[in-house]
């Protein structure tokens, strides 16, 4: 029987990008996205792996997204069935908050592509196996998890605009989080982000392009590895 993933977006502008469909029909995976903006996700318990991407909003404004309460509480409760779980941006921000890390303002606003470095951590990690450190991130955001974090979970990723860009769960490398948003479809939805009044500049419209063969290649692998780890 074919293993599902359910996939959590937080806004019409933040959707999967195609490398998702397109490892997961080679991988033999059922994806099921659900827009939280207009449906529940209450009925996650048929699913194999949980994915949680990026949005809009920051980790705190429930009151501008209602459905962050439901979803917080969704997140704590798939943990504790030790499934996998992979989140970028907001997403990873709710599987460090559920582990009982700080999420808080960054010293910088973290926009564009920069290196990110894989920790000896991360290089013995499988969601890194394959991929060379320096790696390119697309990063987009201004909070961050915290440093230093809990004595239960592991850094994988670090950068010069943030302490913590990936983590895992001590003794449970298949939680994972990832402070990128490397699943976008480059360069297209770069436009899609314009259209929704977000200040992509021309240079970073220019560093995407130049570089995303690079990373869309790579998040096709990292994609691959945790699909592997879905037992």
């Amino acid at each position: 029987m074919s293993k599902k993933i359910l996939i959590l977006q937080h806004s019409e502008w933040h959707s999967p990008g195609p490398v998702f469909a397109k490892v997961a029909k080679e991988a033999g995976v059922v994806l099921r996205v659900v827009p939280l903006w207009s449906e529940s996700a209450a009925d996650f318990a048929d699913f194999d792996a949980l994915i949680l991407l990026g949005g809009d909003c920051e980790f705190h404004q429930v009151d501008r997204c209602s459905f962050l309460s439901e979803e917080k509480r969704l997140v704590r409760a798939w943990m504790n069935l030790n499934k996998p779980c992979l989140g970028f941006n907001l997403g990873y921000q709710l599987i460090a908050d559920a582990a009982g890390a700080t999420i808080g303002p960054g010293h910088v606003l973290s926009r564009g592509v920069i290196d990110g470095h894989i920790t000896h951590d991360g290089r013995e990690h499988p969601l890194f196996q394959g991929i060379r450190t320096p790696c390119k991130l697309f990063k987009w955001h201004g909070q961050v998890v915290q440093s230093p974090l809990p004595r239960n979970m592991v850094l994988l990723a670090t950068s010069r605009d943030c302490m913590v860009e990936a983590c895992c769960l001590e003794g449970r490398p298949h939680i994972i989080g990832l402070q990128c948003d490397n699943y976008i479809d480059f360069p297209g939805d770069l436009d899609v982000w314009l259209q929704h009044g977000q200040p992509v500049g021309q240079d970073i419209i220019e560093d995407v392009r130049g570089l995303a063969a690079e990373m869309t290649a790579d998040f096709s692998v990292l994609l691959r590895n945790f699909i592997a780890l879905i037992k």
